[in-house]
């Protein structure tokens, strides 16, 4: 046998028994930035899925020119289903973060009265305690995060992509909006549709959606997880009428936690997240498809990380409300100070806020 032909199948032998140690996801290899093409340096090795039980062992490589952060190998779309048939999108039901007599939904409903939804504060102790909220600007983002920065009032036609079990949506039509989902997810999208939720089960990418139709796109926690975010941004200016905006969640490469953390860090989650964005990049992405961005910041939710990093620091996975992971007073305290510190630095956050508009 030639050595050519050798090496050959000695290479298929070794991909087989990749795929094999992957419980038979297949991957492809991306030794290049999918942002600028550029060679990309190994930064983490032989990281395992801590919390889904997802099969296999995966690499995050870093490009020393532009700085992005990216799955190697990365599965190809039709074997991505497999890596979520646990995942908490088949989740357990929520109530409404409205809901509630105590001092938190308080809170939100003066804040979001305070942000123009009004009618959701129940009497005038509520709406006192939302505009006072705004001294207090972690009380006032945490409360602001639950409609994920859609200012009110409520509106016009919305669209969650990446909608899981339907939660979000749910709120927002309980709100006023005229809803709309996307989910991948057959079972996520089965649990949203049992609540009377129209959702279109397919990704952003390949989702029949009328253009020019949506007020409002929310991107959640979804761009990471897509292979070409150019083009699910494409999709999405598409389907916005102008002066529509796209607000984009996603976690931040450049964080602090991620400093403190390193491949313990929980928002890498391989293998479901292909891209680990920091800012200049997400914006980059957006423009190349077309969008005009209006705002961009990072916000302090490191206390939302913090237990579950420290967990697969110490044991190599993160079990949700697990007592035995959870934080020293010293390490509830930096919590805290976290979100005043990234005010600071404010490309420092645990997660990057990206607002874009159609345009005219």
């Amino acid at each position: 046998m030639r050595g050519g032909q050798a090496e050959v199948l000695a290479r298929v032998g070794l991909l087989k028994a990749a795929v094999e140690e992957r419980g038979g996801v297949r991957a492809n290899e991306v030794p290049t930035c999918p942002l600028c093409g550029n060679p990309g340096d190994l930064k983490y090795r032989d990281l395992s899925d801590r919390s889904w039980g997802a099969p296999g062992l995966w690499n995050f490589r870093e490009c020393p020119r532009c700085g992005h952060l990216w799955l190697d190998p990365q599965p190809p779309s039709e074997d991505i289903g497999r890596l979520y048939e646990s995942y908490y999108t088949h989740g357990t039901e929520r109530p409404s973060p409205l809901d509630g007599d105590g001092a938190w939904p308080m809170l939100r409903r003066g804040v979001l009265e305070a942000m123009g939804y009004r009618g959701v504060a129940r009497d005038s102790t509520e709406r006192f305690a939302g505009l006072a909220a705004r001294i207090l600007p972690p009380v006032w983002e945490e409360c602001e995060a639950i409609v994920r920065f859609v200012p009110g009032p409520a509106h016009g036609h919305l669209l969650d992509v990446g909608s899981g079990d339907g939660s979000f949506l749910r709120l927002m039509r309980d709100l006023g909006f005229a809803v709309q989902g996307v989910e991948p997810d057959p079972t996520a999208a089965a649990i949203a549709r049992a609540h009377g939720l129209p959702v279109v089960e397919s990704s952003i990418e390949d989702a029949s959606l009328p253009n020019d139709t949506f007020d409002v796109i929310v991107m959640s926690h979804v761009i990471e997880h897509v292979a070409d975010p150019v083009a699910a941004f494409a999709k999405a200016r598409r389907v916005l009428r102008p002066g529509g905006r796209l607000l984009v969640f996603t976690p931040n490469s450049e964080s602090w936690g991620h400093a403190l953390f390193g491949r313990s860090w929980y928002p890498l989650e391989p293998p479901r997240h292909l891209h680990i964005f920091r800012a200049d990049n997400l914006i980059r992405c957006a423009e190349r498809a077309g969008l005009q961005l209006r705002r961009i910041k990072t916000t302090g939710r490191l206390h939302l990380v913090f237990d579950a990093s420290r967990g697969i620091r110490k044991t190599g996975r993160y079990v949700f409300d697990d007592p035995t992971v959870q934080a020293s007073v010293p390490e509830r305290i930096f919590r805290v100070v976290e979100n005043l510190l990234v005010r600071v630095g404010p490309n420092l956050g645990e997660e990057v806020v990206m607002d874009c508009t159609k345009g005219p």
